[in-house]
């Protein structure tokens, strides 16, 4: 054998060898894009009970047992807007961000929210909190007018809200939107930031 040959051989076979591997990959492709999936969307659900779950509770299992969990209550009392206004209590150590995404000065929700969503109904359909009522909080940076802010953010609240009851499967009575507009700011520090656009799901407690 000359050297090209040798070198012609050398480059056949890992040629060969990736395409043999590649053979295999596409078989398997689409279980391993099916099962970490599942698993992904039940940690994400189970991490969002975690933050939601009432101070004395704590997921357990199936079956919905509970266990002490250690925490301090941060109440809050909020006078919600629009006809359905009412005070009501939250406790802000109960509480999660919601990564779901607008269009530019919308309420209209993008694709891919579904998917977050669909996880926080899971939490929310779980025995430890299944007397439990939520205020679906919609949140701005301070840019751009207050009241628009305002109105805004209510507006991505509810349609939080919507979706939850009528694709989620969440009673209406165990969801209250309202929207906060710039009076909550994530980082206070920069009020034009992006990252104080937000919606959050906090707990009621009175």
């Amino acid at each position: 054998m000359n050297n090209a040959d040798e070198r012609k051989d050398n480059v056949d076979l890992p040629q060969m060898m990736s395409r043999r591997a590649l053979g295999g990959l596409v078989l398997s492709l689409p279980l391993l894009s099916v099962v970490p999936a599942s698993a992904q969307t039940d940690q994400a659900a189970t991490n969002i009970l975690r933050s939601l779950a009432p101070h004395d509770r704590a997921p357990g299992g199936s079956g919905g047992r509970v266990v002490a969990r250690r925490a301090a209550p941060v109440r809050r009392r909020v006078q919600t807007r629009g006809g359905y206004g009412q005070d009501i209590e939250i406790d802000l150590s109960r509480r999660v961000e919601v990564t779901v995404f607008f269009d530019n000065d919308s309420a209209a929700l993008r694709s891919g929210a579904e998917a977050t969503l669909l996880r926080l109904a899971l939490a929310l359909r779980h025995p430890v909190l299944l007397d439990q009522r939520f205020l679906i909080a919609g949140h701005t940076s301070a840019e751009g007018g207050y009241d628009h802010n305002v109105e805004l953010s209510q507006d991505r609240a509810a349609a939080v809200r919507d979706w939850l009851v009528s694709y989620g499967e969440i009673a209406s009575g165990r969801l209250v939107a309202h929207g906060f507009g710039p009076d909550m700011l994530r980082n206070p520090r920069s009020p034009y930031s992006p990252v104080n656009r937000r919606v959050e799901v906090i707990a009621i407690t009175g």
